[in-house]
């Protein structure tokens, strides 16, 4: 047996890519890889099928390679699934390069025909040097583990069994058989990037080490198992840190911040082809800043703001601050001023709450002008002074000091009169204001 079905057999295994005898479709191109991967499994016992995408790119030269793939599966009597795309029009539509618009079309229509050919799952035919020139263009572009891992054996239903195997194995593999195979015109020019790599970086370092593209197979199997687990870490810590709505910022460890912060932000729904290191890089920032009331915005409309030992991601249309809150009260009364939030108040000879509740406050009733009692959100100038023998403080400085979190700050419950505030939610009763007379007035926030 040639090495091409060997090590691809090995392959298989080792991935657990297919079950014996399992039906598989195959992305045939009619290209020299495309040609051996249908050859390969079907030597090895699989029965397959073929998909071949005409791109509509390439005129003639296309309308040849179709012509081919029908006469190679006619020949073999493998089904075949052919479509056409117009994909110069469906990168316009979707604002995507050609490649990457042809790539992705590609892969959704080949997973359609392996659904209907009744497949487990589909084959795409990279090769050792695919994943070689796939590591070195990820490096040039500036990558993480994940990028510098090459091109995956197996992703979700797409399996590739010659990822193991060397382009010249390739061509070794099919002049042995006498199989013929068309050349794609545009993989001899350097008008991309991949082929640059392709023809002057590769040749440079087969010079170096004739088996490069073994070696960086093997080494893009040590990074994938690498990254796996730290993928694995990541989540297990984001889920520690969650906290309250936010996350809790000593639980980012330096090794793992970035990528518990890129994990983060994908999560959440921002949006990723925005999103750059730099980045992640500000968000770093926001989390090793001293001001406690940090923020940023970010791609998408999404904002990152930090408060004390926490730090929140908020989504487009949620980061606005609350509408202003003033609603006359008259005794008794009970009214919700937030979702889950209600605020009450009845008149009583003494406290009716008997164990402490940190927003029950008892007010003196002849120390009230009820005619202009009111609950209201903070207003600039706001004073309170929660001890006699001290002086009243801006009920700013007071949130700041009891580390009240800004997003809540214009959240919380102000009861005031004509003389000024009486009570706040989260901070206590105007010591001005204490109950001492023979009636009082209880006042309490409940969620």
């Amino acid at each position: 047996m040639h090495a091409v079905p060997q090590k691809a057999a090995a392959l298989i295994a080792r991935e657990s890519m297919l079950p014996e005898g399992a039906r598989v479709c195959v992305a045939l191109s009619g290209g020299a890889d495309s040609v051996a991967l249908l050859l390969a499994l079907r030597e090895l016992g699989y029965p397959a099928a073929a998909f071949h995408l005409n791109h509509g790119l390439r005129g003639a030269e296309a309308d040849r390679d179709e012509a081919f793939v029908r006469a190679l599966c006619g020949r073999l009597g493998v089904p075949l699934d052919m479509r056409r795309a117009d994909v110069a029009g469906w990168s316009a539509a979707q604002r995507l390069g050609v490649e990457e618009a042809a790539r992705k079309l590609r892969y959704r229509l080949l997973e359609d025909a392996a659904a209907r050919a009744g497949c487990i799952c589909a084959a795409t035919a990279h090769t050792a040097d695919d994943n070689l020139e796939t590591m070195l263009f990820h490096l040039a572009r500036g990558t993480g583990g994940k990028g510098l891992s090459g091109i995956p054996p197996v992703r979700g239903r797409i399996v590739r069994p010659l990822l193991a195997c060397t382009r010249a194995e390739i061509e070794d593999y099919l002049a042995a058989l006498g199989e013929p195979y068309v050349t794609d015109s545009t993989n001899l020019t350097d008008d991309y990037t991949r082929n640059r790599i392709r023809h002057k970086i590769m040749p440079v370092l087969r010079q170096l080490n004739p088996e490069a593209a073994d070696a960086a197979f093997r080494l893009s199997g040590l990074l994938r198992a690498d990254e796996a687990y730290l993928e694995a870490e990541t989540q297990k810590r984001l889920e520690a840190a969650a906290d309250g709505g936010g996350w809790r910022i000593e639980a980012f460890p330096p090794a793992l911040r970035g990528r518990m912060l890129h994990r983060l932000l994908r999560q959440s729904g921002a949006p990723m082809s925005e999103i750059g290191w730099k980045h992640v890089a500000l968000l770093a920032g926001l989390l090793d800043s001293g001001n406690p009331s940090a923020a940023l915005s970010l791609p998408g409309g999404f904002t990152a703001r930090r408060e004390y030992e926490r730090f929140f991601l908020t989504p487009p249309g949620e980061s606005g601050p609350p509408a202003p809150l003033e609603t006359r009260l008259d005794v008794p009364f009970a009214l919700e001023i937030r979702p889950g939030t209600r605020v009450c108040g009845e008149i009583c000879k003494k406290p009716k709450v008997i164990h402490k509740k940190f927003n029950t406050f008892s007010v003196d009733c002849g120390k009230i002008d009820f005619d202009s009692l009111v609950v209201r959100t903070r207003r600039p100038g706001d004073r309170l002074r929660l001890h006699a023998a001290g002086g009243s403080k801006t009920l700013k400085r007071l949130m700041i000091d009891q580390k009240i979190p800004r997003e809540k700050r214009d959240r919380l419950a102000v009861f005031a009169d004509r003389y000024g505030v009486i009570a706040v939610e989260g901070l206590g009763l105007d010591s001005r204001r204490l109950g001492g007379g023979k009636t009082i007035l209880q006042l309490s926030v409940e969620e």
